[in-house]
């Protein structure tokens, strides 16, 4: 058996930093970077937009909430439990680094919220609240900053858009952006998303006919593409681009 011996001079290389890996980014404003780490999260489903009505002589109720597919739901919270470790029990450290939270995040309306749980997409929403709890004996703060946000979860590229960095495997689809249409084309289409998707349809190239529509080159049209396979059959002869962004329930 042959033993390994280190050398035993002082360390000299790069010195590893203890830096927070987890965090949120909301208008430019980056948790990990200002000295805070993320202890909780917590984003419970939001609750649904309810049309629930009685008739007379039926029995139970008609629920009239979802349309074409889609259930509606009202606004969700998002919720982050945050602490800061001060410099040596520096209270003037900590109130400057509490100050800074709000400063940078209070004044924004709804806006791009991205946390590193979810790689592929962000939030849209703004800030509800921020209480903050400075505890002088331990020299830290904890902060919770609740967010005001928009339902799904919001891809952050075009559907259409196959990059590699953004690909997530366990719930991932790929398809092409352009098509060339050559008399009648039937051009299928999956959204794994949780509700209908905008997309919209661009000709690059000729004359393409759609949904009773002539196409001219430069010209778009937009539809809501639904869950699940769709079959869309164009006509005419040209090249079409498509685009989208997919939302999520998570």
């Amino acid at each position: 058996m042959q033993y390994e011996f280190r050398p035993l001079e002082p360390y000299t290389g790069e010195e590893v930093k203890n830096e927070p890996t987890e965090g949120f980014v909301f208008n430019g404003f980056d948790t990990r970077k200002n000295g805070w780490w993320l202890v909780e999260r917590n984003a419970p489903l939001p609750d649904e937009q309810e049309v629930i009505e009685n008739v007379p002589y039926k029995q139970g109720s008609e629920d009239f909430s979802t349309y074409r597919g889609d259930r509606f739901f009202k606004q969700r919270e998002i919720e982050y439990k945050l602490v800061y470790f001060g410099k040596n029990g520096n209270y003037e450290d900590r109130k400057e680094i509490e100050q800074e939270l709000k400063r940078s995040l209070s004044p924004y309306g709804r806006s791009p919220l991205y946390d590193t749980h979810d790689k592929i997409y962000h939030w849209q929403g703004k800030v509800k609240d921020i209480s903050v709890d400075d505890n002088e004996s331990n020299g830290t703060l904890t902060a919770t900053v609740t967010f005001d946000c928009y339902p799904f979860a919001i891809r952050n590229n075009d559907e259409f858009d196959d990059l590699w960095d953004d690909v997530y495997f366990p719930h991932w689809i790929f398809m092409d952006k352009r098509y060339t249409i050559d008399g009648k084309t039937t051009v299928d289409l999956d959204n794994i998303g949780s509700r209908m998707m905008e997309v919209s349809i661009k000709v690059v190239s000729g004359t393409v006919k759609y949904d009773e529509l002539t196409i001219n080159t430069g010209k778009s049209y937009s539809f809501s593409l639904h869950k699940g396979k769709n079959s869309l059959v164009f006509d005419g002869n040209g090249v079409i681009e498509l685009s989208g962004t997919r939302e999520e329930m998570i």
